[in-house]
């Protein structure tokens, strides 16, 4: 006999478990950052400016997103990378790591989308040569 049955469920543990962490992360601290940017502007601003109007402008909901910064998407592709390679190599004793791959490509996409519209400022965009961080 071998392991692999304690090998596929363990994979499979693994697997599921850290793309399910990592989504739920991946919420969170968008949330919290921008909570506490939130804070940040409450205390630059008197009150009575604000209870005038009865409305926050535009451009005060914008600056309490979190900024995006230039290696802001560097783990986004990480983490495809990271699951390309699990799934590839861990495909013959976990026959269903494409799958839950691909359920949580769906996913991923779909929060990923809603994340960089309602959580992050505008990235404010520049001319570079290539994707240079990846050949460091």
């Amino acid at each position: 006999g071998g392991c692999l049955m304690e090998l596929c469920i363990q994979l499979g543990i693994i697997m599921v478990g850290k793309q399910a962490m990592n989504t739920v992360l991946e919420m969170l601290f968008p949330l919290f950052f921008k909570w506490l940017n939130t804070l940040k502007v409450k205390t630059g601003l008197s009150k009575d400016k604000l209870s005038n109007k009865g409305y926050r402008p535009q451009w005060l909901k914008d600056y309490k997103l979190v900024e995006w910064g230039p290696r802001s998407l560097f783990p986004e592709y990480l983490e495809m990378v990271l699951q390309y390679g699990f799934v590839t190599i861990f495909v013959a004793a976990f026959p269903l790591a494409p799958f839950f791959a691909l359920l949580n490509n769906i996913l991923e996409m779909r929060l990923d989308a809603k994340k960089l519209l309602t959580f992050y400022r505008r990235p404010v965009s520049q001319r570079v040569k290539d994707i240079g961080v990846w050949y460091r």
